[in-house]
């Protein structure tokens, strides 16, 4: 799926209806995904896009607007010659930023749509530790299950925590070690799973253990996961 970025919008200077058809056409399909429950990546391009447009709005209230404009098309130019750089006038000007202040509500309407998808689906999953939890919760696994194809998914997991001037940022690795068919009596009972882990990853005697429980059959990879994912991101910050 085609992309919205800065180029796009920036563009719009040269022809402001095509690149009101182009940015439909990907909010279409967009919207297509997210009517099918599917997630990502439609949610997280989407917010990218627009906290990408605020900000080049707020730089350009700020600062010369040519300056700003010219500064990030050249992030979308390689392939432009530097003896033809591209330059805007006041018309230019207003044209990028009235096709901005059109196309933000059709993005931010896009957005309120996976929200509360994301919302639907965090709702209705739970999540809960499973036996003796270590003191160092940030490296373990979880159990999540994939109801349209009856397996319950195991994960390896780790979590780490990078600090940035503004607020710390968290990242949650996870890698699939182990599906089990969520008709068999293995599926139901967590800490026999658990159990089975520590057998057979021994690096981890006493590994966090988390299982998600949900009866939702939305798309896996699209929405569970990541939805389950960052449930999970939540309770180990707080850990």
């Amino acid at each position: 799926m085609e992309a919205l970025t800065l180029s796009t919008f920036i563009k719009a200077a040269d022809d402001d209806e095509l690149s009101k058809y182009k940015v439909l056409a990907i909010l279409n399909r967009y919207s297509e995904a997210l009517h099918r429950n599917k997630l990502y990546p439609a949610l997280a391009e989407l917010i990218s896009i627009k906290n990408e447009l605020e900000l080049l709005v707020e730089q350009m209230s700020l600062f010369d607007p040519e300056f700003v404009l010219n500064l990030n098309f050249a992030d979308f130019s390689e392939d432009l010659p530097l003896t033809n750089p591209v330059e805007y006038d006041e018309y230019s000007l207003k044209k990028v930023s009235d096709f901005i202040d059109w196309a933000l509500p059709e993005i931010k309407t896009a957005i309120n749509e996976g929200k509360a998808i994301f919302d639907f689906v965090d709702e209705n999953i739970t999540l809960n530790e499973i036996g003796i939890m270590p003191i160092y919760k940030n490296e373990g696994y979880f159990l999540l299950p994939d109801i349209k194809h009856e397996l319950m998914k195991i994960y390896r997991f780790e979590m780490s925590l990078f600090s940035t001037e503004e607020n710390p940022l968290r990242t949650l690795k996870s890698k699939l070690v182990d599906l089990i068919s969520l008709n068999t009596p293995e599926a139901n009972s967590p800490y026999e799973i658990k159990h089975n882990l520590i057998k057979k990853y021994p690096d981890l005697p006493n590994p966090s253990t988390y299982c998600f429980n949900s009866s939702i059959d939305f798309p896996f990879v699209e929405t569970i996961l990541p939805v389950a994912k960052r449930k999970l991101v939540r309770v180990l910050a707080t850990a």
